[in-house]
């Protein structure tokens, strides 16, 4: 075994060629039988299996953890049918409770209407405290209802380990089957559950790695694989990234440990390149002591979910080398 070929070299190497392609989120779904007929009770079984563990999870006041991971295991079995399935129903089933709405609304105006024309009568003061405080009470029931049900599961599925990996892969599931069906309800859950990633994935919870040959090899595999802007040709081409003029900065979150959301790739440079070949060619790099500036060349996401945040991530970070 030759220098250049280390554990880690042989690994990373091995690990590449059996993933050429980005290593997508979810397990890549069973290949489709030629015949769906042939066992036409497969699929909606198990959709049906999924359906009653979000119910399980949905329908308790404190979503238990088991139900959880039962949902989680079989919606990433399922295909891609399957799981437009159970989002359709996430969607209508578990929607905002609109009856409730309609019935608070309606005390609500008549408990302010009495309110309002209760000023001028005897005792007004107490009446209006006590209006006052029905006012507040039913105000926080309106907040509650408007509320829709599957806000308190999605909150425990983030909570769950490996929970928020699996409400991206569900949020860019959801894209897809918008592009299919630009359904209000569908709009509803989507613009939802984009609000509460853009909070959950926020700069300030990632924490941010320069990341080195010396990082774990199942690091430098994703280094390797997600690489979208200038592919890695080969374990030299890695190595010279990692090196001396180099750095490689990956921005980690602590709900996916060992896989970093964004990474992103510096050359310490005498001068300003004219050309990106003058980057990525095999020369020996300057001296760091003599470099005078830092050029950003490559940006790339691990995850397709990265797409809803890149707006909220470049207002929000900066990049000091």
């Amino acid at each position: 075994m030759t220098r250049s070929h280390t554990p880690k070299s042989l690994a990373v190497l091995l690990r590449a060629r059996m993933h050429p392609d980005s290593i997508p989120s979810p397990p890549p779904a069973p290949s489709p039988p030629a015949s769906p007929e042939l066992d036409p009770s497969a699929r909606p079984a198990a959709a049906s299996s999924v359906r009653h563990w979000l119910h399980a999870s949905i329908a308790a006041a404190s979503p238990p953890p088991a139900a959880l991971e039962c949902f989680s295991d079989g919606y990433r079995s399922l295909d891609r049918r399957g799981r437009h399935e159970i989002l359709r129903s996430l969607a209508t089933d578990y929607d905002v409770p609109r009856a409730r709405v309609r019935d608070l609304m309606r005390q609500y105006v008549s408990v302010s209407a009495t309110g309002e024309g209760g000023d001028e009568q005897p005792g007004a003061e107490r009446e209006e405290g006590g209006a006052a405080s029905a006012l507040y009470r039913m105000e926080r029931g309106l907040r509650d209802a408007l509320r829709p049900k599957y806000a308190g599961f999605l909150e425990a599925m983030n909570a769950q380990p490996g929970g928020l990996k699996l409400l991206a892969v569900i949020r860019a599931d959801l894209l897809a089957l918008l592009g299919e069906e630009n359904a209000p309800v569908l709009r509803a859950l989507d613009g939802y559950l984009k609000e509460k990633l853009v909070t959950w994935l926020s700069p300030a919870a990632l924490a941010l790695h320069q990341i080195t040959w010396d990082d774990p090899a199942s690091l430098l595999e994703k280094i390797v694989a997600y690489e979208a802007v200038h592919p890695i040709r080969n374990l030299i081409d890695l190595k010279r990234r990692l090196g001396v003029g180099r750095r490689c900065f990956g921005y980690f979150h602590p709900a996916i440990p060992g896989e970093p959301l964004i990474f992103i790739e510096v050359a310490l440079l005498k001068d300003m390149a004219t050309s990106i070949q003058e980057v990525l060619l095999d020369v020996p790099p300057i001296a760091e002591c003599e470099a005078k500036c830092a050029l950003f060349y490559s940006i790339s996401s691990t995850q397709a979910y990265q797409v809803l945040i890149w707006e909220s991530f470049f207002s929000s970070v900066s990049l000091t080398c």
